[in-house]
């Protein structure tokens, strides 16, 4: 099996490559908020607090697990609190622990994904939440993967994506937030790219990053770019969620 990949390396940078616009979080947070008020709520994979930290400040009684010590430290200087270390396979709680379980960004890192879900439902009684994002935030993004993949380098993530989840699971319930609009230039993008900041990026080879680098800024440098997106505050009953993994296991 394939090792997880903990995001210790980009912990320093995560925030500032993966948070969401203030407004669009707070949309995000409010609608978790209103769901998830008076219930007990587990995160694996809580990292640096992006939705730990706001929930827990609105209310929320939530307990976070990561694996990561940098990513969590960082957590902490926010305000996180209620954490501990640990693996998502093999969850120091007791059962129905919680009545809500929730992953976000995460499954995608653990190749044991199936063991993970069954064990969140092994300590949640009701539902499983996820905030769905788009798999590609910018075009540049997209055409990196696939230039590295035509010239022979192919990368697969160790396990399963949320939005593919979303997509062979559908939800019981999803509550669309947006639409925003967001503008970026160009160069921060292609800066993000060229510190590897993703993890897609993290075993191209060198003389092949520095040749798909060179290409992207031909064609992007100096540019603005705009979006139109919405994010998918997505619910899964525990009981569907647990018998899916199971029927995905080798």
């Amino acid at each position: 099996m394939p090792p997880r990949l903990p995001f210790d390396r980009v912990a320093t940078i995560y925030d500032a490559t993966r948070s969401l616009a203030p407004r669009v979080l707070s949309r995000v947070v409010g609608v978790l908020v209103e769901e998830l008020q008076g219930q007990r709520v587990l995160e694996v994979g809580v990292g640096t607090g992006r939705y730990a930290v706001p929930l827990q400040k609105s209310g929320i009684a939530l307990v976070g697990v990561d694996i990561s010590r940098k990513m969590v430290e960082l957590g902490l200087a926010k305000g996180l609190r209620n954490v501990l270390f640990g693996d998502g396979a093999y969850l120091p709680f007791r059962d129905d622990s919680f009545a809500v379980a929730t992953t976000n960004h995460m499954l995608h890192l653990v190749p044991d994904w199936r063991e993970v879900l069954v064990e969140l439902g092994r300590v949640t009684t009701d539902r499983y939440v996820s905030v769905i994002e788009e798999g590609y935030r910018w075009p540049i993004e997209k055409e990196y993967d696939q230039l590295v993949r035509d010239a022979g380098h192919v990368w697969k993530a160790p396990g399963l994506h949320e939005r593919t989840l979303f997509e062979e699971l559908p939800p019981d319930v999803v509550m669309p937030v947006g639409p925003f609009h967001e503008t970026m230039s160009a160069d921060a993008i292609l800066a993000e790219l060229d510190r590897r900041d993703y993890s897609s990026q993290w075993e191209v080879p060198e003389p092949l990053h520095r040749d798909v680098m060179r290409r992207l800024r031909d064609t992007w440098g100096g540019r603005e770019l705009s979006r139109t997106y919405s994010m998918d505050v997505s619910f899964w009953r525990i009981p569907r969620l647990v018998s899916f993994a199971k029927s995905r296991r080798s």
